[in-house]
């Protein structure tokens, strides 16, 4: 007797290796009779084109398993018996309910069928529990010609992972007013970070509207101001509407109590690193800023310049250069803003034509301003 366990599991194994060698027909007795493992029969159903008859010999070999349904619909959709896809995939989400890979499917089918309302239910269930399928599902939901707004709490779930992402896509994807919409309804729900702010507010900035990136950055900080930053206090924000500041090889910038930009003298450097944009209404305004310099040679010193970042010839103001080694003092540039939307403020230096060209030495910002002139 102790012999028959072994010797029937030697012969269950030589069968199925067996089967793994010389893989039967599903028609044949053995599939019929159960005897075909599931990952036999299914390269051979792959291999032939999945049909609706072929796919239900797996539905019968493992009928609880919602993926086997969601092909059997499939197959069933390429047909055009739509109704009885529909029965299948809706049996498949009874299945697995909580499976984002078989509401995936099944989304495709809704969007693809006339399903719009149930796929909208679906995406808000698959977002709410992944990212695996963000850009997926928002491209059907941006080929949906609804409005964005009817999107947000219904395919869209109010919680901020799904929120924000959907945020990101408008950005590259959606139009203004989507992003606004979007905005205001992910403010009212707290749902927005500095960082989806600040690249919200970029992204706007980028298709030059720049008064509505203003407007919305600054709702996110709760106070407005033409600069921020005014004395280097803080790391610079995300955002258009703080400092950024770029260095190179040859130039080091860091905040210390104000800022210092600092010349290796190794390089006839054109630099343009330090900047800030902000929106003003039309009128005249005075900038201003204290600093100190150290040994900052070449006849081409660093200088502030105030553009309009759009048209850089409709508004240009500049300071002179700063030179040699200075105590603190200051600097002031007045300009009459016009037709022009926005502001930048940067800090330049262009390179020199003299022989000795390389610029060595230390500047030092301890504080800047940007004020109306009555």
């Amino acid at each position: 007797m102790r012999l028959i366990v072994p010797i029937a599991a030697l012969l269950i194994a030589t069968l199925s290796v067996s089967l793994d060698l010389f893989p039967p027909s599903l028609a044949s007795p053995l599939c019929l009779h159960g005897a075909c493992r599931f990952d036999q029969m299914f390269p051979v159903i792959d291999a032939a084109g999945a049909t609706p008859e072929s796919v239900s010999i797996l539905v019968s070999a493992d009928p609880a398993n919602p993926m086997v349904w969601c092909t059997y619909a499939a197959a069933l959709s390429q047909r055009g018996d739509t109704q009885k896809a529909q029965s299948a995939f809706d049996h498949a989400i009874t299945l697995g309910p909580g499976m984002p890979a078989v509401l995936m499917r099944v989304g495709n089918f809704d969007f693809t069928h006339g399903r719009r309302e149930h796929g909208f239910l679906l995406s808000a269930q698959i977002l709410s529990q992944t990212s695996a399928f963000d850009e997926i599902i928002f491209s059907y939901l941006q080929r949906a010609d609804v409005p964005a707004g009817t999107l947000l709490g219904t395919a869209v779930p109010d919680t901020s992972r799904p929120a924000r992402s959907w945020l990101a896509w408008l950005r590259a994807h959606g139009s203004d007013q989507d992003l606004c919409e979007t905005w205001a309804w992910m403010s009212r729900n707290r749902l927005l970070d500095e960082k989806s702010a600040g690249e919200a507010a970029w992204g706007l900035w980028n298709r030059k509207s720049y008064r509505t990136a203003y407007a919305l950055w600054t709702d996110w900080l709760g106070t407005t101001q033409l600069l921020a930053n005014t004395r280097f206090e803080t790391a610079p924000r995300e955002t258009p509407f703080d400092w950024t500041l770029g260095c190179g090889p040859a130039v080091a910038v860091t905040r210390a109590h104000g800022l210092d930009v600092r010349f290796s003298g190794t390089e006839n450097v054109a630099f343009s690193g330090v900047r800030q944009f902000t929106v003003v209404p039309a009128g005249r305004y005075r900038f201003s800023a204290e600093v100190s310099s150290e040994n900052l040679t070449t006849d081409q010193g660093p200088f502030f310049r105030i553009f309009d970042p759009a048209n850089p010839g409709r508004l240009q103001a500049a300071s002179a250069p700063i030179l040699g080694t200075m105590g603190k003092h200051w600097i002031t540039v007045e300009l009459t803003v016009s037709g022009t939307q926005a502001l930048a403020i940067q800090l330049d230096r262009r390179p020199s034509e003299r022989f000795d060209n390389r610029i060595s030495g230390t500047l030092h910002i301890d504080h800047v301003s940007l004020t109306p002139v009555a």
